[in-house]
């Protein structure tokens, strides 16, 4: 193995050391505790190494959640649906969401919540909602050919869609969001009564 070749290798794993010490962080500890310092106790790096990587606590989080989200498959949803019917594109959209809600939910409560009085995760977690919102558009645009028939516009059916398939939305399911196949099923069944 070349040189350039082991040390991107040693560098992409002290990257995926980094990320998932900060994922275990945010999971198990409070937002004040989730710091370069520990990251770095945590990852067995420095904190230099920390900064090198990520150049900062939001650095950090978008970090964690570009991997977690890639990992679950979310960063392809579209592209693992292009030979599904826009019927079965759907149902699979929504139940990957839902397993990756459910999957997820021990980072994202807390993110969620906090977002409600930080701005910077609130700004971390918009960026990631504009991806998935734009996503969900061209699902819509997909399902429905033609304008919706309802009193509602499509901007409107997008809207509304986007709101169901999020994870304040399945996290605020209760039990039910427990059992991501239960939860998918019922999202699913909203979403088609939103855009028939």
């Amino acid at each position: 193995m070349r040189a350039d070749s082991r040390r991107a290798a040693s560098t992409a794993a002290t990257h995926q050391a980094i990320v998932d010490a900060a994922r275990e962080l945010l999971a198990t500890r409070q937002w004040r505790e989730f710091t370069l310092d520990a990251v770095a106790k945590r990852a067995g790096v420095t904190r230099v190494t920390v900064y090198n990587q990520v150049r900062s606590k939001q650095g950090l989080l978008d970090a964690v959640l570009a991997d977690v989200a890639q990992h679950a498959g979310m960063d392809q949803l579209l592209t693992d649906t292009r030979d599904l019917t826009a019927a079965d594109a759907r149902r699979f959209v929504i139940e990957r969401t839902c397993r990756f809600w459910h999957a997820q939910r021990d980072v994202l409560r807390p993110l969620f919540g906090l977002a409600a009085v930080d701005r910077e995760v609130a700004a971390t977690l918009a960026r990631r909602e504009r991806w998935r919102a734009d996503q969900i558009h061209r699902l819509v645009l997909r399902l429905s050919a033609t304008p919706p028939r309802e009193a509602f516009d499509r901007s409107t059916v997008v809207a509304g869609v986007i709101a169901l398939t999020s994870f304040p939305t399945y996290d605020g399911l209760g039990p039910l969001a427990d059992d991501p196949a239960r939860a998918a099923a019922l999202i699913d069944h909203l979403v088609v009564s939103l855009t028939g």
